[in-house]
C-alpha cells in the first residue's frame, strides 16, 4: 500500500499521509480552505472506525467525516 494520496472531495484538495503513533495507525491529513489557509488534523482508526482528531477545526471538516472516511476506506 502507498503510504501517501490525494483526493478531491468537495472541491477541495485533501492530502492523506499514512502514520502511525504508540499503538493507533491512521492518516495525517491536510486540506486548504477557501481562503487559503492549511488546516491538518488526524484520523485514526479507533475501535474499528476511523475518527477525526484535530483541535479547532472548523465545522466543514467535521461536516466531512463521511467523505474522509470514504476515501480512506477506497484507497486501503
Amino acid at each position: 500500500m502507498n503510504n501517501t494520496f490525494d483526493k478531491v472531495i468537495g472541491n477541495r484538495k485533501f492530502n492523506f499521509v499514512e502514520i502511525e503513533f504508540a499503538d493507533q495507525s491512521g492518516y495525517h491529513v491536510d486540506v486548504k480552505d477557501d481562503n487559503g489557509m492549511q488546516w491538518e488534523f488526524r484520523m485514526f482508526h479507533k475501535d474499528g472506525d476511523l475518527k477525526i482528531e484535530g483541535e479547532k477545526l472548523p465545522d466543514w471538516i467535521a461536516g466531512m467525516e463521511n467523505d474522509l472516511i470514504k476515501a480512506i476506506n477506497e484507497h486501503e
